[in-house]
């Protein structure tokens, strides 16, 4: 799975020459089991780009890595249900490749001065590391989800103290070894807590689920320190000792899933709120443009069905959604882009801005498929309010 870190890598790379070729597989059913018609189809993709890389002047930087990833077709057939992706530039030396989930819109090859990172954007969130604790008062499990796959990290057993065959002159011996439970299961709850925290300091994680029984829940919340209750998003009823990891990993995408879509839809009212009362919300692509050039946003909202025609100078690096020969800015000549939408998530991702992708929201729609919910508005930043 591509981590952040590489795709800024990928972001913040330029090829001049327009030499940056990218690469997306995305697996198809095949109609027998040894994918020879995908192979085919995929070849004969390649095959079109090294023809317009030819009919451009591009073939001395295209061809060697054409013809590598030609190479690779026959084996890489089904490539186990994954997607993959290629970013290459012989001339620069650069070479990086990844498995992905099969989420692609579909198999392609683009040439460009920067590589094409718009399906990445889908998959900036997938990265995360989500911890899922199965506990109870005598075992706890715990889980990390990241890019789709499931793997069990830790294992606690708590042996509680047993109860004799007699309770005791009056319930006495029942009443002791009642509360000498109830303090052990405290300890074991406390240990669970304190790996979450130490986990949380030393490698970190995103997000946090709970799995127990509605009983047990009032039990382990007061043990759980700050860090792990800021990333907790959710809770399910599980028992330890018979979940499976299957169902594990089912319910744990369900409750993320469902509080992806309810953040999405909060963060759409929050965003087309401000921006109706000219607060901190852009909506639109020329609103979002200007923001994004003033380095005004904080968290960039983008349709997975968005696309609009513009220019981009690779000069200074302004983007405009008409058209133009040159910069308006710095007047150099500027490039058209049959797509603006990818290199405003190459701009977002080299800026550290956070990307939401937005997936057939009606409402969304309305507003034109992007948006951005703004740090500050520079028109409304004068001096008076700086220096109050």
């Amino acid at each position: 799975m591509i981590t952040r870190d590489e795709i800024r890598e990928l972001a913040s790379f330029h090829s001049p020459e327009t030499c940056a070729l990218t690469f997306y597989y995305q697996p198809t059913t095949p109609q027998n089991r040894s994918h020879r018609d995908e192979s085919i189809l995929v070849k004969d993709i390649l095959r079109n780009a090294m023809r317009e890389a030819e009919k451009s002047g591009k073939n001395g930087c295209a061809k060697s890595d054409l013809e590598r990833i030609s190479a690779m077709i026959d084996a890489l057939r089904g490539n186990a249900g994954k997607a993959k992706a290629i970013f290459a530039c012989a001339g620069q030396h650069f070479w990086r490749e990844y498995d992905l989930p099969p989420q692609l819109p579909r198999t392609q090859v683009i040439f460009n001065q920067r590589f094409h990172l718009k399906p990445l954007a889908a998959l900036l969130r997938e990265g995360r590391k989500t911890l899922i604790v199965l506990a109870d008062r005598t075992r706890a499990r715990v889980f990390e989800l990241s890019g789709g796959e499931l793997s069990e990290q830790q294992d606690f057993v708590n042996e509680l103290t047993r109860r004799g065959k007699s309770d005791g002159f009056a319930g006495y011996d029942a009443g002791h070894v009642e509360r000498r439970q109830l303090n052990e299961a405290a300890q074991h709850f406390k240990v669970i807590a304190d790996y979450l925290k130490e986990r949380y300091e030393n490698k970190g994680f995103d997000q946090l689920l709970i799995g127990c029984h509605d009983e047990r829940w009032p039990e382990i919340e007061p043990h759980l320190h700050s860090y792990a209750k800021q990333k907790l998003i959710g809770r399910f009823r599980a028992d330890p000792k018979v979940a499976t990891p299957e169902q594990v990993k089912e319910m744990a995408l369900g409750l993320i899933a469902q509080r992806e879509n309810e953040e999405k839809q909060r963060l759409i009212t929050e965003v087309t709120g401000e921006a109706h009362r000219n607060g901190r919300g852009a909506i639109g692509l020329r609103r979002v443009l200007r923001s994004l050039e003033v380095g005004e946003v904080q968290m960039l909202l983008l349709g997975s069905n968005f696309q609009a025609p513009g220019v981009k100078c690779y000069n200074c690096g302004h983007m405009d959604m008409h058209e133009a020969p040159a910069c308006t800015v710095c007047g150099k000549p500027n490039t058209h882009l049959d797509d603006i939408g990818d290199a405003i998530v190459g701009h977002a991702i080299r800026s550290t801005i956070d990307i939401l992708w937005i997936d057939n929201n009606e409402e969304f729609d309305r507003i034109g498929r992007i948006a951005a919910l703004l740090r500050f508005r520079a028109d409304q930043n004068t001096p008076m309010k700086v220096a109050s």
